[in-house]
């Protein structure tokens, strides 16, 4: 799985997985051994046929693999596996999926929203971009290119996971807001 790169989210309008298709597209073009890994698609899914018919159209379906609902061990093991977390979300909360690839120690490309400017600081542990295919598809490509960068992105993501989002960190820091009031 080493030539994989995952995303977690159920083909839907709020996960943006039509984007994905033509970043997939766009990425295969100039590196047709890289594959992407569709995580989540589930029960409910509203975009799955659209998101097929995609597939079908630009004649990707080698490139990406569109997996179900998994137990949470395995989804982290594939997600550890791959070589960095990729999310394209139109909009976030506070994106679950990028602090568990973050927790793993991988790098992050993700679509430059709310939730997910939490968690990516830009050139940091990864890339905060607009939603352009071309943009998206460049950063990608970079990314796999560079192991040296991928490396520095996936050591500060554990090292920003650790200060940001560690359970333990979070009560020390509540106690010290308590402690002072």
């Amino acid at each position: 799985m080493n030539n994989c790169i995952c995303y977690i989210g159920r083909p839907s309008y709020q996960k943006n997985t039509l984007f994905l298709i033509d970043i997939v597209d766009a990425v295969c073009k100039v590196l047709p051994e890289i594959k992407f890994l569709l995580l989540g698609v589930g029960y409910y899914s509203p975009e799955l046929e659209q998101v097929e018919a995609k597939i079908k159209e630009l004649r990707v379906s080698e490139n990406i693999e569109l997996k179900p609902w998994l137990s949470h061990d395995e989804t982290l093991r594939i997600v550890k596996n791959s070589m960095f977390y990729l999310t394209v979300a139109r909009y976030e909360g506070l994106p679950l999926s990028v602090i568990e690839a973050m927790s793993l120690g991988k790098a992050i490309i993700a679509s430059d929203v709310v939730g997910n400017k939490d968690c990516v600081v830009q050139d940091y542990n990864g890339y905060l971009l607009p939603l352009d295919v071309q943009i998206f598809s460049e950063h990608i490509i970079k990314l796999v290119n560079n192991k040296k960068l991928r490396a520095k992105f996936e050591t500060n993501s554990r090292k920003l996971f650790e200060e940001k989002f560690l359970i333990d960190n979070r009560i020390a820091e509540l106690e010290k807001i308590y402690r002072g009031i």
